[in-house]
Order: structure tokens, then C-alpha cells, then sequence
């Protein structure tokens, strides 16, 4: 079994070392890692090649322009040489010997996907959170893992809690969407959909770092998100309807989730001002169709949800910043 580490980097000279320091754990001759460098100005491209003069085993991809995370997830997967991927965030702290152990359990049982668990670490106070309790499931189609953690409420999209098989991958064609945020729902959810063997073993992958700067954070600064969200959308349907499942309706419910998400993140991140204005006339521009998915689910509650929505996005995005207050 040989396993392929794809970091990307760009602007994280703060965090990259942090990130590459654990790998030195890893066995060269059993790791390759890919280090992507999407045409950042600061230390980072430094310090990733320093880790690489000492790392046999690890070299730098040099983008020729900025083409953002999945671009640069891509460039990577494109050299992957190892049997197993995992994707890497460089601004996040691995525990390679779990990463490598899930590596091995995969490739033992022949798996498509092997699914991790991670925790959230506040940079400012150091505070480590376990992510959602994912529990242990053994050999089983994605589509019934998918199902199981979505009931139980531990269902995360995010890339880097999975490894995949290469030749799965290339199989189906997976590659991340360029040029869009929260690209991961695009790519782990049809993943696991289209995935025959699958297993999810609760052993930490990583420590998700929480920090202003970060993509996730962007949303105070602007209504990108807005367009990405409805893409996402589009594209989660459009894969539900050719690849319908067992697990299809509980897909649907996502669908109507992220939909909902419109209103629910003015709410969250307590957009004021222009951006607020902004994201609202968005809401009002894609009333139609953010009605349709909003509406996708069967579940009584989100369908009240979304009706509420609908009729009245000031009024849900009101109740719902009241009762985020009280928790």
C-alpha cells in the first residue's frame, strides 16, 4: 500500500510548519506528499521546500496561477502516484499515524472510502473539540453510510475526513469543482454515493483549525458564498436525479438544508450593512428556484422551515437569529 498526501498551500506561512512537522512520522517508502503551491507571495513556498529537501519522499507542484483550493487539490490529484489519497489542509494539524492506519485498514479490506473523524481547535486558546461522534461502522456500501450518519446527525462533507482509493477516483471521474466555496459537498457526498465499499473507523485524522482569514470566515466580507451555495445545489440535485439510491431522500433533506443556509448564514454570521442588502437581493433574484429546493425535503419540519423561508425571508432570518441568541 502506498499513500499519496495531497497538501495544497497558499498564504499559510503562520501554519504550514505547523502542518508539515507531524509528517516527518510518516514512512517514506510507504508515503508520497504532494505539496501544490497555488502561487502564493509570502514564507510558505519557503518553508514547504525546506520540509522537502529533508523528505525524500516529498516534493512541491508548482501551479502556474492561482486557481484556488480545488484547483490546486486537482493539480495535485493529476501527479498522485499512491493507491490511497488524502487530502490535506495546510493550515490544519494532522495525526499521521491514524491518517496511515486508516490507509492500511482501506487497502487491507479493498475499500473505496474510509471515513475519519477530526477535531476543531480554536487557534486563539488552543481548545481542541471533538468533531461529531461518528462511531465505528464496518464494510458497507457509502450510500448506507450516508444514510446512517445523516439520521444520527454526524454527516460531514468535508474532504480530508475520507480517504479514497486513486483507482475510484479516476474510475468515476472525481475531481473537486473549481472556482466555487464549500466545493467538498460536490465531492465527498457523490463520492460516497457511487462507492460499493465503505467504512468509518472514529480514530482522528486531524485537528481543524478555527482561525479568522480563513475561507470559512469570508462571510462578513462578501456575498460570494451566495452564488456557491446555489451551485452546489444545482449540482447535488442534478447528481440525485441520475444516480437515484436508497439513500436519495435523505439527500433531498441535505439539498433543502443548504438551501435554507441563505437565510440561516445572514443569521449566523450576523450580516449587517451592504452585505446583508447584497445577500437578501440575492435571495429575492433566485426566489423561484431557491423555493423549489428549499422545498425538496419530506421532513415536516424542514418543509415548515422552508415554507416560513419563502413567505417571508426578513421574518426566518429574525426568528432564527432569536433562537441561535438563546443557545
Amino acid at each position: 500500500m502506498r499513500l499519496t498526501l495531497i497538501i495544497p498551500f497558499y498564504g499559510v506561512e503562520a501554519y504550514i510548519g505547523q502542518c508539515l512537522e507531524p509528517l516527518d512520522q510518516l514512512p517514506a517508502e510507504q508515503c508520497e506528499i504532494l505539496l501544490v503551491d497555488d502561487c502564493g507571495t509570502d514564507g510558505s513556498a519557503g518553508i514547504a521546500a525546506a520540509f522537502c529537501q529533508r523528505h525524500e519522499n516529498a516534493r512541491i507542484i508548482r501551479r502556474s496561477v492561482n486557481g484556488g483550493l480545488s484547483a490546486a487539490r486537482n493539480s495535485g490529484l493529476q501527479e498522485a502516484a499512491g493507491d490511497y489519497i488524502f487530502f490535506l489542509d495546510s493550515d490544519d494539524i494532522p495525526i499521521p499515524e491514524n491518517i496511515l492506519a486508516l490507509a492500511e485498514l482501506a487497502a487491507a479490506q479493498k475499500l473505496d472510502v474510509i471515513k475519519g473523524s477530526f477535531s476543531y481547535y480554536q487557534e486563539e486558546t488552543g481548545r481542541e473539540t471533538d468533531g461529531p461522534n461518528v462511531g465505528q461502522r464496518e464494510l458497507c456500501p457509502g450510500t448506507r453510510l450516508f444514510m446512517e450518519q445523516s439520521r444520527q446527525g454526524t454527516y460531514e462533507p468535508m474532504v480530508w475526513q475520507c480517504l479514497y482509493r486513486r483507482a475510484f477516483l479516476e474510475q468515476h471521474r472525481l475531481r473537486m469543482a473549481e472556482g466555487l466555496l464549500f466545493e467538498d459537498e460536490l465531492f465527498t457526498t457523490p463520492a460516497l454515493f457511487l462507492a460499493e465499499r465503505t467504512a468509518c473507523v472514529p480514530k482522528k485524522l486531524l485537528l481543524y483549525r478555527q482561525r479568522e482569514g480563513s475561507i470559512m470566515s469570508g462571510f462578513r466580507k462578501g456575498t460570494g458564498w451566495c452564488e456557491s451555495y446555489l451551485k452546489v445545489c444545482r449540482g447535488l440535485s442534478a447528481f440525485n436525479e441520475s444516480h437515484p439510491s436508497e439513500a436519495s431522500a435523505l439527500l433531498d433533506d441535505r439539498i433543502s438544508r443548504i438551501a435554507l443556509s441563505f437565510g440561516k448564514n445572514i443569521a449566523a454570521y450576523h450580516l449587517e450593512g451592504q452585505v446583508r442588502q447584497e445577500a437578501l437581493a440575492f435571495i429575492r433574484e433566485h426566489r423561484k428556484e431557491i423555493r423549489e429546493l428549499t422545498m425538496r425535503s419530506s421532513s415536516p419540519v424542514l418543509r415548515l422551515q422552508a415554507l416560513l423561508f419563502n413567505c417571508s425571508p426578513e421574518t426566518f432570518i429574525r426568528i432564527y437569529q432569536t433562537a441561535a441568541g438563546r443557545n
